[in-house]
């Protein structure tokens, strides 16, 4: 049986933005991205569990986000180091404080997702929630879809090294 994989919500969900009057800073940032909810119909429940149990851990991540990066993100990080991944923003709202994107991942024999994440930042801090709805490419065996949500916190934590 084939299985469904799930990618992870790409990098430029964390840092897509348009420009706006506060903007993130440059340097090394910590990511931390926690799973609260997965479903995946058809997915036997053994399965289910070992999945729910490996995504509903936070996942943190420290990476480096350049000037250039932080000057206008959203182009450069949705498909970061040439990943593959095809995503596009339908909206993406990063300004005043408030995070409002959505955005959608499609590439040839690889699963489709529609994303998005609703919160608020600062220079150097976000929060927000996350949700991911993904369907596995035409003719794939096993499960055909599946949705997550979960939390998102970020925060710079000093310069990028050297």
């Amino acid at each position: 049986m084939k299985r469904l994989v799930l990618p992870a919500l790409p990098l430029a969900l964390l840092f897509a933005c348009s420009p706006s009057a506060v903007s993130l800073q440059p340097g090394m940032w910590e990511t931390t991205i926690q799973f609260t909810s997965i479903d995946l119909p058809g997915v036997p429940p053994a399965e289910l569990a070992a999945t729910r149990a490996m995504l509903g851990r936070p996942q943190t991540r420290s990476a480096c986000m350049t000037p250039a990066e932080a000057a206008n993100p959203a182009e450069h990080m949705m498909n970061p180091g040439g990943s593959g991944n095809a995503c596009q923003l339908s909206d993406s709202t990063f300004a005043g404080g408030a995070i409002r994107i959505h955005g959608s991942c499609q590439a040839p024999g690889r699963p489709t997702s529609q994303m998005s994440m609703e919160g608020s930042y600062t220079a150097t801090t976000m929060q927000a929630t996350i949700s991911s709805e993904i369907h596995a490419p035409a003719g794939a065996a096993g499960p055909q879809s599946g949705r997550m949500a979960g939390t998102l916190s970020a925060h710079r934590t000093g310069d990028c090294p050297a």
